[in-house]
């Protein structure tokens, strides 16, 4: 038996089950000063390896979000399991201007095109200048940026999908409390590989 639910505020971090990876997006504002935030809300937004393009969504009143719109250039850096407490030490409410690397106990390291640093703790790297912003409403902004250079961990180049996943152990969030900012998260479990024995069933 199905039960219809209402979308209430924050639905798809509540009452719905949807993992999503996180990210800690760093940006720098105009004075060259380093902000990181962790979010989920980012997808591949253009799959075509001529125009990468990614989408990344977040409140509007952010210091992420503010910083991407004054200097165009983000840095979406991909979070593990291991990384639980230095990734919500920061996604805690600082002062515009403090470095939350700092502050998390997290390296900073310079991005290959862009000015805003990569997180040498995460495995994933995908460096971003901003093309296009979108409002679906006053509070939230979605950003799309096109994809300038990705990087990750020696590690993992080379390796068959399975192998990349246990050894980035990519740390995901199910659900969050935003008025005490506890987060629920998960690490990725079974993996299977599988194909239909027929992949063409046309008439």
């Amino acid at each position: 038996m199905k039960k219809e639910i209402s979308a209430e505020f924050m639905w798809h971090l509540d009452e719905v089950v949807i993992p999503f990876p996180v990210a800690i997006v760093t940006t720098v504002d105009a004075k060259d000063r380093i902000n990181a935030a962790p979010f989920g809300l980012i997808l591949p937004y253009c799959s075509d390896e001529k125009t990468p393009q990614i989408l990344i969504c977040m409140a509007s009143m952010w210091h992420t979000s503010l910083n991407i719109l004054e200097t165009k250039e983000f840095v979406i850096n991909y979070a593990p399991y291991k990384l639980i407490e230095k990734v919500a030490e920061a996604g805690k409410m600082f002062d515009a201007g403090v470095n939350e690397l700092e502050k998390s106990g997290l390296t900073a390291l310079s991005s290959i095109k862009v000015r805003p640093p990569r997180i040498e703790e995460c495995f994933q790297h995908i460096e971003c200048v901003l093309e296009k912003v979108d409002r679906p409403t006053e509070t939230q902004t979605n950003f799309i940026g096109n994809v300038v250079s990705i990087s990750m961990n020696e590690t993992l180049i080379n390796k068959s999908r399975d192998e990349k996943l246990k050894i980035a152990d990519p740390l995901l969030l199910f659900g969050d409390d935003i008025v005490t900012q506890t987060g629920n998260y998960m690490r990725a479990g079974e993996t299977r590989t599988y194909a239909p024995p027929d992949i063409y069933d046309l008439d």
